[in-house]
């Protein structure tokens, strides 16, 4: 059987890092995302370097017909995608009592709707045993001030995965810290000099995710930094967790 990973937000950071990992590996890919360009040279390098099969679809997730319709176009592989990484996100960075609510109804939308909505939608697709990968974040740990609305998303991701895995579904729940991608600019994120120092490159992220998958583990929490944090925040009482992940931003 042709295996095929199923990888939303592929076009680019960590999602297109992850589609190359598992072309390494072995799998077919099929990547969705908004940016048509990024995702046909993804193809390219992927079908070039691997000789596989390649599956590139923009799609809007937060659009019922569009998602209705990418579900009857990969309904011909039923039960072949033994691997899907619930990836898509968005964020901003700002205060949230002056950001648009535009702002936050697409976080909402993004992060949390669609997500939820299209992994209960793609399930009867995959494999009984497909290894399902949520991507929340290092934010899901604490409250983070001018993010608020997306630290928040990403914490609904975490508690979500393991509920269902919990459930019996053979879900992972990623949580990265900064990493080396276009998300801070699009978000128009402003961290602080350590948070930069310590942002991990794509690949690095990718290559723990798909290993700490394989080996089922519940939550994936690629650099020993990361790990420390949330360790730290763990113990950190409430109402000093967002004093604490404020120190991560720059709001100067």
């Amino acid at each position: 059987m042709q295996e095929y990973a199923l990888i939303t937000g592929a076009s680019s950071g960590i999602g297109a890092a992850m589609a190359i990992k598992l072309a390494k590996e072995g799998y077919n890919i099929i990547a969705l995302g908004r940016n048509t360009k990024k995702l046909d040279d993804l193809a390219y390098l992927i079908v070039n370097t691997f000789e596989l099969d390649v599956l590139t679809y923009k799609v809007d997730l937060t659009s019922k017909e569009e998602v209705d319709r990418l579900l009857h176009k990969l309904a011909p592989l039923h039960k072949n995608i033994t691997f899907f990484m619930n990836n898509a996100g968005v964020g901003y960075f700002g205060s949230f009592s002056v950001a648009s609510k535009m702002a936050d109804e697409n976080i909402i939308n993004v992060n949390i709707t669609a997500s939820t909505i299209f992994l209960k939608k793609v399930l009867p697709l995959l494999h009984q045993n497909a290894h399902i990968l949520m991507v929340a974040s290092t934010a899901a740990f604490a409250p983070g001030p001018y993010m608020a609305t997306y630290y928040a998303s990403k914490a609904y991701i975490l508690s979500l995965g393991l509920a269902l895995r919990a459930e019996g579904l053979r879900v992972s729940v990623l949580a990265p810290g900064p990493t080396k991608t276009n998300f801070q600019s699009r978000a128009n994120l402003k961290k602080s000099t350590i948070a930069n120092l310590t942002a991990m490159h794509p690949a690095r992220v990718a290559s723990a995710a798909y290993n700490g998958t394989l080996q089922d583990k519940a939550l994936i929490i690629p650099g020993a930094i990361n790990k420390i944090c949330t360790i730290i925040l763990a113990v950190i009482p409430y109402h000093l967790k967002g004093q604490a992940t404020k120190l991560t931003q720059n709001t100067k």
